[in-house]
């Protein structure tokens, strides 16, 4: 019992400190990108910012599976500030969207190739957004995203996946998923409780499995900076936390966070091991 004790210690911890980090990362992607701010009509700009955000989830997704460690008061104000902060996030994302959707499209910039898989992702994102306003916007009294907003959105992002070409080795024919997706029947969005606002997308096809993809520099291995994410959704499917399969490959979860991002390398093993986890649940590893 002592050494349980303990352990759930450390989680807490952990969780606070990882907290830390989501706050920190929140405040600066409010204050960088608030508005469209930080980024003009260059896919970089706003392919950075993607991933800005997409990291910042990763973290929330890390303090969230800590959250059973602590006593039911303090979850739950946990679990309330940290959907707080979310859908600050997720305002800024839907806004800074819209405004460099418009952007690109006053200057007619030339798409870079493979980005309509891109844009196909944010489309699909506004589900995921709507899903979880759904199941959680009235337990946190999250302010409803304006429905004009969200059409205005997915309008451009349609606009603009005509105009975007695709990779000629994506995992699914380009050309007949966009046969498919016509002649598919329309999926009609949830109701957001608070505006009654309701709108429909296009089912589109998966974006292709995940991928990590590993460089060698100096004899040492490193993992580019979206394993983090591949291996994120590859946790998911496998129905494992993020420590867990930490524990599997022998390492802390600090320290297969920081592998994952490329920030530390890993060694011929874990390298192996991740590798195996990843093919065998349904992603792809180079």
């Amino acid at each position: 019992m002592k050494g349980l004790s303990a352990e759930n210690g450390k989680l807490r911890r952990q969780a606070l400190e990882l907290l830390g980090q989501v706050e920190r990362q929140g405040l600066d992607i409010t204050e960088a990108y608030r508005h469209g701010m930080a980024f003009t009509d260059q896919f970089g700009d706003f392919k950075r910012f993607i991933d800005k955000v997409d990291h910042f989830h990763v973290f929330v997704d890390l303090v969230e599976e800590r959250l059973p460690k602590f006593e039911p008061a303090k979850r739950a104000a946990l679990a309330r500030h940290l959907a707080e902060i979310r859908w600050r996030i997720v305002v800024v994302e839907v806004d800074s969207t819209q405004v460099f959707l418009v952007r690109i499209g006053e200057s007619h910039r030339p798409w870079p190739l493979g980005s309509r898989q891109f844009l196909e992702r944010r489309l699909r994102r506004l589900d995921e957004i709507l899903d979880y306003y759904d199941r959680h916007g009235q337990e946190y009294d999250l302010a409803p995203l304006g429905s004009a907003m969200l059409h205005a959105v997915e309008d451009l992002l349609k606009a603009q996946i005509e105009r975007a070409p695709g990779l000629d080795d994506f995992s699914f024919d380009v050309a007949a998923a966009a046969e498919a997706d016509r002649a598919a029947p329309r999926r009609r969005r949830r109701r957001m409780a608070a505006s009654g606002a309701t709108s429909s997308v296009a089912v589109l096809p998966p974006a292709g499995p995940p991928r990590l993809r590993v460089r060698e520099l100096g004899g040492r291995f490193y993992v580019d900076r979206d394993g983090i994410m591949a291996v994120t959704e590859i946790c998911r499917t496998a129905k494992i936390s993020m420590d867990q399969l930490a524990a599997k490959l022998g390492v802390s979860r600090a320290t297969l966070v920081l592998m994952l991002n490329g920030s530390d390398p890993i060694s011929r093993g874990p390298l192996d091991m991740l590798r195996n986890f990843v093919t065998q649940n349904g992603g792809l590893a180079a």
